[in-house]
């Protein structure tokens, strides 16, 4: 932004020197200073619609009891009766997988949480408990169903899928007494439902495993790029910085020293030393320059974030005479939603008030930031001139004013509207809480 160039390429350039050097320490401490990746919500996969089709798939076993029931010698309504509950059975448990899988939205855990387990996986126990005692003891495999169940949908915290497949079987041990059949056929069912929950809930804890692997990796991977910036950082800083400010100093002595030639200069005016010192200006003006574009790249490696763009913000609209009227929330934002998103509003609050100070010949700037379900959404305000004051301005950033702005917002996920009458112009972006999966 060219308020904070124009201030760095004034002074002499001993305090050039001193910035630069100073931006290196700030780059090599915080550069790209991000949250600690968390892997409490680990990225497992893609959600689908389909996904709870891979635990409805295993009702096929179903099949024999009800194979077995059709050439039973019993009344036609027995049969139909257990075509119903198996039905039921059923659908409660497709029910509760298609609750459970997520299928839409972020990456994240294999399960879901749900209120709708508890009362789901009750009414299976209830409907396996009556057909397995009271209707046909064959369809006692209904608990296997009902242990996986347990195993899918119960949370894993405080190990409440393993108190859960332990209730459920304590309850398939009741049904063996009470029921009267045969109890080495009950007994054999006790492992399978006992397994069948742990498996699941084993299954759960791989994918958390795998997804917080993925999440290692991609913070290695992160940590990594981070490393050969802050390198690359202080090669750029140790090769140019020094040889440009001894270039800066030798061009301001020998502006001096000319000077000098020419009032000493007996004769009048000298062309030829007018010309000597135009030339000498130019390259401490291209030395001091490009000095100011290395500290400007070597610092560019820090994010920015809103607290600190707001303490400048502050800073460079006092010195231009516009007052700024920003709300504390901006700068209490920081750190508190996803660091490449505020990164992304801090530029735009920074582009929004480097125009406010060139272009708007306004007299107050507005800052707020209001947070909706999924969103941060800042807006910056000025009662200067309007819209067409503000397209085509540069960013600092290389980018073309609101075109780099855009770029930026659409690499988290953002969007920006501006617009507004003369008095009355408004810029507004909006980025996510939670950032893009890695």
């Amino acid at each position: 932004m060219d308020v904070w160039n124009e201030r760095s390429a004034e002074g002499p350039s001993a305090t050039a020197e001193e910035g630069m050097a100073g931006a290196a320490e700030r780059a090599g401490r915080s550069a790209y200073a991000d949250p600690p990746l968390t892997l409490q919500t680990p990225r497992v996969g893609e959600p689908g619609k389909y996904k709870w089709l891979f635990a409805a798939v295993w009702l096929i076993y179903l099949i024999q009891p009800l194979h077995n029931s059709v050439h039973a010698d019993r009344s036609l309504g027995w049969k139909v009766l257990n075509f119903a509950v198996v039905g039921a059975f059923a659908v409660l448990y497709c029910g509760l997988a298609y609750a459970v899988y997520p299928k839409s939205g972020e990456i994240g855990m294999p399960v879901r949480n749900t209120r709708a387990v508890l009362p789901v996986l009750t009414v299976m126990g209830i409907v396996a408990f009556g057909t397995s005692v009271w209707v046909n003891s064959d369809l006692a495999g209904l608990w296997i169903y009902v242990g996986t169940g347990a195993g899918l949908g119960l949370p894993l915290e405080r190990h409440q899928a393993l108190k859960g497949i332990t209730v459920v079987v304590v309850v398939l041990a009741f049904c063996e007494v009470i029921s009267g059949a045969n109890s080495s056929d009950w007994l054999l069912l006790t492992l399978p439902t006992f397994f069948a929950g742990m498996a699941t809930t084993g299954i759960r804890q791989m994918a958390i495993l795998i997804g917080q692997l993925r999440e290692a990796r991609a913070q290695v991977a992160h940590l990594a790029a981070n490393e050969e910036r802050l390198r690359l950082a202080r090669d750029l800083h140790d090769l140019t910085g020094h040889s440009l400010a001894t270039i800066t100093l030798k061009a301001e002595l020998a502006q001096r020293m000319l000077l000098k030639a020419r009032d000493a200069a007996p004769e009048g005016p000298t062309p030829g030393l007018d010309a000597a010192l135009t030339e000498v200006a130019e390259i401490e003006q291209v030395s001091r320059q490009t000095l100011t574009d290395i500290r400007h790249a070597v610092s560019g490696y820090r994010r920015a974030t809103l607290a600190v763009e707001v303490a400048s913000a502050h800073l460079a609209l006092d010195a231009a005479g516009i007052k700024l009227d920003a709300s504390p929330d901006v700068a209490a934002a920081t750190g508190e939603f996803d660091a490449h998103s505020e990164s992304a509003l801090a530029w735009c609050l920074r582009e929004a008030v480097t125009n406010a100070i060139r272009h708007s010949a306004a007299e107050h700037v507005h800052v707020t930031l209001v947070r909706t379900a999924d969103e941060m959404v800042l807006t910056v305000r000025n009662d200067g001139r309007g819209l067409a004051a503000t397209v085509g301005g540069t960013d600092s950033c290389g980018g073309h004013g609101l075109t780099g702005l855009r770029e930026r917002l659409d690499e988290v996920g953002g969007r920006l509207s501006v617009g507004g009458n003369d008095g009355d112009f408004r810029l507004v972006a909006a980025a996510p809480v939670k950032g893009f999966g890695v």
